[in-house]
């Protein structure tokens, strides 16, 4: 039986031990700064005990938006030596929008106007949504407009690391097309720290490295970067979290007194070119999409379940995404090999791998995702089924990057932000105050 009071306390102790002072880092090693939605869903785990120290997480990524709108991946507050690549190899100062603070030049998915919203509704703060707002619609501008490659109204990728799943088989038959030439010299990091074995292969990494030279050389032009970047894809996830955090922001300026219009013409851009350009009616799932040449990336993940938490696809969808794909125990469903879902790649996909970064561990930020998707369409035996065999890996392994769907062993780096501020959200309060 997991004891829920001991592991609450643990998260708690988790999230303080990464507290840099004003940020909270993902791990005490592995990566020392701040990140976009790590850190946004940090500060959902946070409200939960230390409201204030919420609001000074989101006040702290907001430093880090740029003039025209980003929200970088990676915001440098300190300089931290052994990491790679750290701002001296971004080198965004030379970037016309950068903001004094260094940063990484790219993205991440836009949680962070969700997260604010869930925290408002849990402990209202109207004068503090009032100082954050005017920050996530110039962002939510941003994305729609600066990153709206095809009129489409549809969010465009530049980088891999933008879609948060870095190394996701999805993106090899881009990477593929990309030669990264004229490489600059680098020493990663990260495959010192953590068994290689469990980190991106070295040929993804060259890509990687290549792309951010690529945009440093251009300074970070939006206009320039998204006409000639070599990668340039629609994202499933990615577009799917933007469509939820558009709502919330909707519902913000409602609440707020402040007009709608523009987002409203957003969503209704997006959903109908959602369907259209992602589904796939022969195979039943979502792909996505290959702006540069023209076609889905027909790659089986788990991303194909996010348009539930968007409430982006009909029931009919739903249902059949479940019955042919969630339950099959050759893709995701338990009763063969896999033990814990949710594995990031269908193991019918040849890249899988059960302890390789994206390309089939579990991680409960997705699990966490899934869940509020499965609820919104009436499967709540799933999404109950979700969130105790997440509480589960995490009582067995710790507050692991990410977790072998296979057996359970913790991967990654240790002590991570992510899980313990997902497990305080896990956990029901009726749950803690029966075992306390």
């Amino acid at each position: 039986m997991i004891n829920l009071e001991h592991l609450r306390t643990a998260a708690i102790e988790t999230l303080r031990l990464n507290d840099s002072g004003g940020f909270t880092k993902p791990s005490l090693h592995l990566y020392p700064h701040q990140w976009n939605w790590d850190s946004a869903v940090i500060a959902l785990g946070l409200s939960n005990f230390d409201i204030a120290a919420a609001q000074t997480e989101i006040r702290s990524l907001l430093k880090g938006q740029w003039r025209d709108g980003m929200i970088p991946q990676i915001i440098f507050h300190k300089n931290t030596p052994n990491y790679f690549p750290g701002p001296e190899f971004w080198q965004t100062s030379n970037a016309p929008n950068a903001p004094q603070i260094l940063t990484s030049g790219i993205t991440q998915p836009p949680i962070l106007a969700s997260m604010v919203r869930k925290i408002h509704l849990r402990h209202p703060m109207p004068d503090f949504v009032q100082e954050v707002y005017p920050g996530l619609l110039s962002w939510h501008h941003w994305l729609h407009v600066d990153r709206d490659a095809d009129g489409s109204g549809l969010a465009s990728l530049i980088h891999p690391w933008e879609s948060g799943t870095d190394d996701a088989p999805r993106w090899l038959s881009v990477m593929e097309g990309i030669k990264p030439v004229n490489l600059p010299l680098y020493n990663r990091i990260d495959n010192l720290r953590v068994d290689p074995g469990q980190r991106p292969n070295q040929a993804d990494y060259d890509h990687f490295i290549y792309l951010v030279d690529f945009f440093r050389q251009r300074r970070y032009d939006s206009k320039a970067i998204l006409r000639d970047s070599p990668f340039l894809v629609q994202d499933v996830l990615f577009n799917s979290i933007l469509y939820r955090a558009d709502l919330d922001l909707r519902a913000l300026a409602e609440e707020l007194g402040e007009p709608t219009m523009e987002i409203d013409k957003w969503l209704a851009k997006m959903k109908q070119s959602f369907q259209e350009r992602f589904w796939d009616e022969e195979r039943g799932l979502y792909f996505d999409y290959d702006l540069r040449n023209h076609h889905r990336i027909e790659v089986n993940s788990v991303f194909t379940f996010a348009p539930l938490y968007a409430n982006l696809c009909s029931e009919q969808q739903a249902q059949r995404m479940i019955a042919e794909h969630w339950q099959n125990p050759q893709e995701y469903g338990t009763g063969g090999k896999l033990v814990y879902p949710a594995t990031t790649l269908s193991m019918s996909e040849p890249a899988w791998e059960p302890r390789r970064y994206w390309r089939g561990p579990v991680w409960i930020i997705i699990n966490w995702l899934l869940l509020q998707g499965f609820n919104q369409y009436g499967y709540s035996n799933l999404a109950e089924d979700l969130r105790q065999s997440s509480l589960k890996l995490i009582s067995k392994s710790g507050f692991r990057e990410y977790y072998d769907p296979l057996d359970g062993t913790g991967c990654g780096t240790t002590a991570f932000s992510w899980p313990a501020a997902i497990a305080l959200e896990m956990i029901k309060p009726e749950e803690s105050a029966a075992q306390g």
